[in-house]
Parts: C-alpha cells; sequence; structure tokens
C-alpha cells in the first residue's frame, strides 16, 4: 500500500515537474522495501515506452541521524587540535559519513543506495554548538516578546539561561546539542507558561500592536 502511494506520489509529481525535489526524513527508519521503490527513480536511465516520464532531473534528498556520533567526535577532535570550525576539511566529514551509511544499523545498512553508490553527495550537518543553540533561542525570544501584548520587566539573558538548562548536551570539549534548535520554542513557552504570572508587566502601547 505505501509502496504503490509512494510510486504514484513520484510519477506523478515529476510527470508535472521533471526537476522535482522529493525530501525525505529519517531515512535510516525507512523500510527496505521503500527504499527499494525510490532506487528505480534514482537509476533510471532513459524514457521507455512502458515508462515514459524522464526522471534523470529529479532530485532525492535523504536526511538521517546516521553518523551522527562520528561527526561530533570528529569535530570534538577538531577542537582539541585547536582547529576554528569554519576550517574543518568537510571531506573528511563527507567520508565517516560515508561510511556510517553503509555500516550503522538502519534503513541504509546494506542498502541498494549505498552499495551500488547512487548516493551523489553525502552533506554533514555540524553539530550545534551552546553559542549557536544561544542565538536560535534569542532570536525566537525576541518573536514572543514582538507579538505579545504586554512588556515585561525581565532579563532576556536569564530567560535564554533558563531555556539552555532544560536543553540536552553532549559534554566534549565543546557542548554540542543532541536536539539542535529543534525543541526551543517548546522549551521558551513552557519557560513563559511558568513565570509569566510572577512578572510585572505593562501594557503595549496599540499603535505598537497594529
Amino acid at each position: 500500500m505505501k509502496c504503490d502511494r509512494l510510486t504514484n506520489e513520484i510519477e506523478k509529481m515529476t510527470e508535472n515537474c521533471p526537476q522535482t525535489i522529493f525530501i525525505f526524513d529519517e531515512i535510516d527508519q525507512m523500510s527496505s522495501q521503500l527504499l527499494d521503490v525510490i532506487l528505480y527513480y534514482i537509476d533510471f536511465h532513459t524514457p521507455t515506452s512502458s515508462q515514459s516520464i524522464d526522471f534523470r532531473k529529479t532530485i532525492f534528498i535523504f536526511l538521517s541521524n546516521i553518523g551522527g556520533s562520528s561527526i561530533i567526535e570528529l569535530a570534538n577532535k577538531n577542537s582539541l587540535s585547536s582547529i576554528k570550525r569554519e576550517d574543518y576539511n568537510i571531506l573528511e566529514f563527507q567520508q565517516i559519513l560515508s561510511v556510517a551509511s553503509s555500516r550503522e544499523q538502519g534503513g541504509l545498512q546494506h542498502a541498494a543506495l549505498v552499495d551500488r553508490h547512487l548516493v551523489t553527495f553525502f552533506v554533514p550537518f555540524l553539530p550545534l554548538e551552546r553559542k549557536h543553540i544561544k542565538n536560535c533561542i534569542r532570536q525566537q525570544l525576541e518573536i514572543i516578546l514582538d507579538n505579545d501584548i504586554y512588556e515585561y520587566e525581565l532579563s532576556e539573558e536569564k530567560i535564554i539561561d533558563e531555556v539552555l538548562n532544560l536543553i540536552e548536551f553532549k559534554t566534549s570539549s565543546l557542548e554540542y546539542s543532541v536536539s539542535g534548535c529543534k525543541k526551543i520554542s517548546q522549551k521558551l513557552d513552557f519557560i513563559f507558561e511558568r513565570i509569566r504570572p510572577t512578572l510585572k508587566k505593562t501594557k503595549k502601547q496599540i499603535d505598537d500592536i497594529l
């Protein structure tokens, strides 16, 4: 059922737009049957009488947590060697991601996508450090305060620190966030629900809200 639906979606959308981009999240959780469906379109050569749709310009992007631990380990090693983040050798990260894709337990282990070298690029996402998470919190906090009908007598830095205390970090030479910036909005909501009743506040001018 799922395989048929995926087949229909890929063919229908590509027929309407040859340069369609498909994004699959948590590919490591995908069943081998669904991966085999996608494989056909990635390994597509030329249209035939039985398949007139051309998939050669179709782009497939796969997102996964595969290789995350290896990426953090290499990033930590670079940090200990005083190598700046912007000076990391990206080829080293691509290599460990490629190896992890074929070895780590998950949807891509022994998958034909990897075994037949059909993945064009491995794009590693470097782990977010505490300073990056702090910037994410600050941006989200500004949105909340801009849209609130009240002005609070509070320290933004204090709110940011309280949210940081709720974020899980892997401890190393640098602290890397386990979940990136994904849960910041929920953490801020939790903090505000807890402290908003105790905060001294004044209503904003109408002109500021409109």
